[in-house]
């Protein structure tokens, strides 16, 4: 059973929607949240299934025990958190046809700013 508090992570994380479908699918993942003490933002995110988790009663997929995703986000220019590496590891039995091996990582850099001038004018009809 899911307590409370880790209802009230959640939904910070996902921004304060949370319905029955994810919290059903959530069970099955053991989840580590590193939180900005001083801008109170997700930094890091690591988790790992820690049961088979079953979509479309096991016959559409299933992906298995130990499967892992982490997610990291790097404070650009002292201003915003951004993605900055994104990685899985795992394997999945797609159907009941095969079973997919993956793993595989993404790295997020070379942000820059921009600034935009934008004006508006609205005319009355005739």
């Amino acid at each position: 059973m899911t307590d409370s508090r880790s209802l009230e992570v959640l939904k910070m994380i996902l921004g304060g929607t949370l319905n029955l479908e994810l919290v059903s699918v959530m069970k099955h993942f053991g989840v580590k949240a590193w939180i900005s003490e001083t801008d109170h933002e997700l930094v890091r995110l690591e988790a790992e299934a820690i049961d088979n988790v079953a979509f479309g009663l096991g016959v559409l997929a299933r992906i298995h025990k130990g499967a892992q995703f982490s997610f990291l986000r790097r404070k650009i220019n002292g201003e915003v958190w951004l993605p900055a590496i994104a990685s899985y590891s795992g394997s999945a039995r797609v159907g009941l046809l095969f079973t997919l091996r993956r793993t595989g990582s993404s790295e997020y850099s070379g942000y820059r700013k921009f600034s935009v001038d934008t004006s508006s004018s609205f005319e009355h009809p005739k």
